[in-house]
């Protein structure tokens, strides 16, 4: 890495699209990113699913060929074109050799400006996405997981489920899916990125081609979110075992103390090395899955504890999980695991340095997050910056209050 540039080239076109790139010397290849900040949190109520349904429709034709000739050029590439639809954004991506980057760009831009939307598609693929959240539904772990969501921010779209309601989808028609498209154009702010064998000129000269005419009318201010904290029993036919979720209040992208909380979630319940691991599956034996999972959004965040322990083991494992956010309240972290976690976040960005996607990625998400973009320096200054103390406080103040999901079998 040491021949590569630390820093992106940025242009803002006029119109607010911004375009990111990072010439690596020596790739081959490139990856390719439109990103949107719209996700499932920005939908009207009667729109719940359409961020996802978009993301599936988007790949079943274009204005300009249909699905098949639109995978045979997919093919053609050798590479691979996806994308993903969460909470708060929507992304399309690709990557393929440097030589074939222009007809990526332009696959990827087609698929986002000019989708078919045709009736038939719609209809069989409104069956697709029944069919995954009936799957996702299946899933008690991530059954779950949703149902504290709804638990800890009540009403607000960010408890909405990103695959959508059963009767938004059904109701989904093409009318309404080509009006929420060209809100979303219209609302959202665009990023472009490439990363690997690109000129940034290139890249700059695409876009403005591409996305240059649009007139961007930004949505309002988010409603912001009020967490909900609370105890709740659940009963789930599927459910094997008694399944424990226990959720925080914890921080947005831009807070602060992210690094902080970034390091003390891989010491409460991260990796092996764990208090929680340790404690509940190592020493006592209660369960085999036992995690804590950090996700920060735009103006908040939420800190999971999840555990699956064997139903007549609920109470010890409760009182367990409780000792132990206790002790580290108290004692904080010792000095060998703040350093081992430090140490183990680090790894996580250099390594990600080394993978095209993930640089793109990352850039994209800080772009639409921040308003600019981190320097990999300054991220490892932030993180060697977290010590014991504000580790401690961030656990404090996080899991001072929290919310506890029960669910058991039957």
């Amino acid at each position: 890495m040491g021949d590569e540039p630390m820093h992106a080239e940025i242009t803002v076109l006029t119109n607010g699209v911004a375009v990111i790139s990072e010439h690596l010397p020596g790739r081959q290849g490139v990856a390719l990113s439109l990103s949107l900040g719209n996700g499932s949190r920005d939908q009207l109520r009667e729109e719940n699913g359409f961020a996802h349904l978009l993301e599936h429709m988007v790949f079943k034709g274009s204005l300009l060929r249909d699905a098949d000739a639109l995978n045979a050029a997919m093919e053609a590439l050798g590479g691979t074109i996806n994308a993903f639809t969460d909470r708060e954004m929507t992304v399309f991506h690709g990557t393929m050799l440097a030589e074939d980057a222009g007809a990526g760009f332009a696959l990827l831009e087609e698929m986002l400006m000019r989708p078919k939307f045709a009736h038939a598609d719609l209809r069989l693929e409104k069956q697709v996405v029944a069919q995954e959240a009936a799957m996702a539904a299946e899933d008690i772990e991530d059954w779950v997981q949703e149902r504290v969501l709804r638990e800890l921010w009540g009403d607000h779209s960010l408890a909405w489920p990103v695959l959508g309601s059963a009767r938004c989808i059904r109701q989904a028609s093409r009318r309404r899916l080509v009006a929420y498209h060209a809100r979303v154009l219209r609302e959202s702010r665009l990023v472009v990125v490439g990363v690997g064998k690109v000129a940034h000129d290139t890249l700059c000269r695409w876009a403005e081609g591409a996305f240059g005419d649009i007139a961007p009318q930004p949505r309002g201010a988010d409603q912001p979110p009020t967490f909900r904290i609370g105890r709740r029993l659940v009963h789930r036919p599927q459910a094997q075992q008694a399944h424990l979720v226990w959720a925080a209040q914890a921080c947005s992208v831009a807070d602060p103390d992210y690094y902080a909380y970034a390091v003390a979630n891989l010491i409460l319940g991260g990796g092996t090395a764990s208090h929680l691991f340790r404690e509940l599956r190592e020493r006592r034996g209660l369960a085999y899955q036992v995690f804590s999972h950090l996700e920060a959004l735009r103006d908040a965040g939420e800190w999971m504890i999840y555990v699956a322990t064997p139903a007549r083991s609920r109470d010890e494992t409760a009182v367990a999980m409780a000792e132990v956010l206790h002790r580290l309240m108290e004692n904080g972290p010792e000095a060998e695991e703040l350093a081992g976690a430090k140490r183990s976040l680090r790894v996580q960005i250099l390594l990600g340095q080394e993978d095209v996607e993930t640089r793109m990625a990352r850039l994209g998400r800080q772009w639409l997050y921040l308003g600019r973009c981190i320097a990999v320096e300054e991220s490892l200054q932030r993180l060697a910056a977290v010590d014991a103390a504000a580790v401690t406080a961030v656990l404090s103040k996080a899991w001072g209050q929290r919310f506890e999901l029960s669910c058991l079998p039957g």
